[in-house]
């Protein structure tokens, strides 16, 4: 099925939110760690259609339908794989080869995780003594700056060139990886970052994928990062976002900084679920990496400029996605449904942001703003019910209702929407059902059409076979010892279990959600999807691991004692049957011995027409 690298598929996968992809044609509720809905690809009046966002899945238990994003937008839009891709590294910001100039996507993430290591080791050496005292200045713990990756780029214009020609980087590489500069009047290159404090900028894998390059005393500009490269597109990260992810899913919260620094010491004072937005207005495709771990984000401003910064954050957070009805208003004329995602504001004393803040008053004081934090949504009310001209009267009224009715259309909390409704109507001095109405028209404007249906897959599978590869995908420390002992001709019937198994020999250290493109059919991938988001009952790993590799064991040995059994037949009928055939009645004999000895059973004696005490295979 896959026709790119399969680190080029990861890349495109972990950069899609498959809440927001499947909310397109979906109305997802919460429910429990992951979303639940009506299932587009067949007629149900009880939701049983889930998505998984930790796993990036999504199956149905109606129609046995499953897979992951990509398997998603091929029957939705009736893509082939290939189209899949395509759509969705658009969407991601990702060059795929042919396009945008990609020549070696593994190329470019060597190239740049060797400058990383080179910039770390320069920070460390007599060269970056001064990018040193800056990191003490600032109060930067030295552990916290080793954990980040920080580094140094050293003075002069051919320092990292240099190191690269040593590793037999290509300078076209190094161009393209935005590590260097193409001069403009002659041939050659130059070192884009030079004297600066570099801040690396991981992915979601961890890997190096740009630099942010801050300069030393007034030197400009002030902050140098790298351009837009086939492996970066600024948008589409949060900066800290792979060490933050832990304690963003673990507290159910996300805290929003600007600045590297900023981000850097909220860490240090054990706020370790901060993200920084790069520099760049804080984007679609941000929101939709921090939706997919919490439900709330907390952004900090300073009281002087709150107002102004909070409420362009939130026009920011309400741009349309082309997502699905976000909630509804039922017969009791209550809101229900939609995503809890909730932005609040946290206000910090003028003129000081998180860094300065939180080396003035201490971690203590900080969680006391973060507790006050209110409603970014607030904001937004104020300046939407606001005219920009200061008009009154009936016309500006008329403005500020159809404002209203359209940011509440964007809300995908329905009790924020609520709230809000009953705010602006009184302050508009109108109905509130009014409002909801024209909110709700504006939902529906917004909302995708869904295509009809392909049919699903039959998902019946042995119970046996169903848990033995249920815990090869569940469990890494099972694969090594029963991968040897499968067969999947003869130890599973199951044609998508076995494509499934054929999948984790091929690659034993892949992630079990990650297999999706390495499978042929819908059912198999349908298959697996139902395997990664079941229910398991807690059981005991190893005690599972010794079982099946006993009776793997066991199957093994029958294998082997038909292969014998069939080859001392047709030798007899070949030779006849007073051929000699000592040997091969030992091997079968052995089999055997050890087949009975793993079930607990006696095994027969070679000795003609006599039955005993099991012998040792050495007799």
């Amino acid at each position: 099925m896959a026709q790119y690298s399969q680190s080029l598929l990861d890349d495109i996968r972990g950069a899609t939110d498959i809440v927001d992809l499947v909310g397109r044609f979906v109305n997802l509720r919460k429910a429990g760690t992951g979303w639940k809905g009506l299932c587009p690809f067949h007629a149900e009046k009880t939701p049983s259609f889930t998505v998984n966002p930790r796993k990036g899945i999504f199956h149905c238990f109606g129609c046995g339908v499953g897979g992951d994003a990509f398997g998603f937008l091929m029957r939705q839009d009736r893509l082939s794989f290939p189209e899949a891709v395509r759509a969705l590294a658009k969407t991601a910001g990702i060059a795929l080869p042919g396009q945008g100039g990609d020549s070696g996507r593994d190329e470019l993430l060597k190239a740049i995780g060797l400058a990383a290591r080179f910039y770390q080791a320069e920070l460390a050496r007599p060269t970056g003594e001064r990018a040193r005292a800056y990191l003490e200045q600032r109060g930067i713990d030295p552990e916290v700056a080793k954990t980040f990756g920080l580094g140094y780029a050293p003075e002069g214009w051919d320092t990292l060139l240099g190191y690269m020609r040593s590793e037999k980087i290509a300078e076209e590489t190094l161009i393209t990886a935005g590590l260097a500069v193409q001069r403009e009047n002659r041939a050659g290159a130059y070192d884009r970052f030079r004297g600066r404090l570099l801040f690396p900028i991981r992915d979601l894998q961890g890997r190096v994928v740009a630099f942010g390059g801050r300069a030393f005393g007034d030197e400009q500009p002030k902050y140098l990062n790298s351009p837009e490269t086939p492996l970066y597109t600024k948008g589409n990260l949060l900066y800290a976002a792979d060490l933050a992810r832990p304690a963003i899913q673990t507290q159910n919260r996300a805290f929003l900084v600007e600045g590297y620094v900023d981000c850097l010491m909220c860490h240090q004072y054990g706020f370790t679920g901060t993200v920084a937005a790069l520099g760049t207005a804080f984007t679609p495709a941000q929101l939709g990496l921090l939706r997919r771990y919490c439900d709330e984000v907390v952004t900090f401003f300073d009281a002087d400029a709150a107002g102004q910064k909070a409420a362009a954050r939130a026009e920011e957070l309400l741009e349309p996605t082309g997502g699905g009805m976000a909630w509804a208003v039922n017969r009791a004329g209550a809101f229900e449904g939609g995503r809890t995602f909730r932005v609040k504001v946290a206000l910090l004393p003028a003129g000081h942001d998180p860094d300065t803040f939180l080396r003035a008053s201490g971690a203590a004081a900080f969680t006391e703003r973060v507790t006050a934090a209110r409603s970014l949504l607030s904001y937004a009310l104020d300046r939407a019910i606001a005219d920009p001209d200061g008009a009154t009267g009936a016309r500006a009224r008329a403005t500020a209702f159809a404002r209203v009715s359209l940011m509440l259309a964007k809300v995908t909390d329905a009790e924020e929407a609520a709230a809000i409704s009953r705010e602006a109507a009184a302050r508009l001095g109108v109905d509130g059902t009014q409002l909801w109405i024209e909110a709700q028209r504006l939902q529906s404007s917004l909302r995708t059409p869904v295509v009809p249906p392909l049919p699903g897959p039959s998902l019946s599978t042995p119970p046996v076979e169903r848990d033995l590869v249920a815990l090869l995908l569940h469990s890494a420390e099972a694969r090594t010892p029963l991968l040897a002992l499968l067969a999947e001709s003869d130890d599973l019937a199951h044609g998508a279990l076995r494509a499934i198994v054929g999948a984790l020999k091929r690659r034993p250290d892949a992630a079990a959600e990650s297999l999706m493109t390495d499978l042929e059919t819908d059912e198999a991938r349908s298959v697996l999807s139902s395997l990664l988001v079941e229910d398991r009952e807690s059981v005991d790993e190893r005690v599972s691991i010794e079982q099946f590799q006993r009776r793997l064991e066991r199957s093994q040995r029958l294998r082997r004692a038909r292969e014998v059994s069939q080859s001392i037949a047709e030798t007899q009928a070949k030779t006849g049957v007073a051929a000699p055939m000592h040997t091969e009645l030992r091997t079968l004999h052995q089999e055997s011995a050890v087949v009975y000895g793993i079930t607990g059973g006696v095994a027969q004696s070679l000795e003609h027409g006599t039955s005993g005490s099991p012998r040792s295979s050495d007799e």
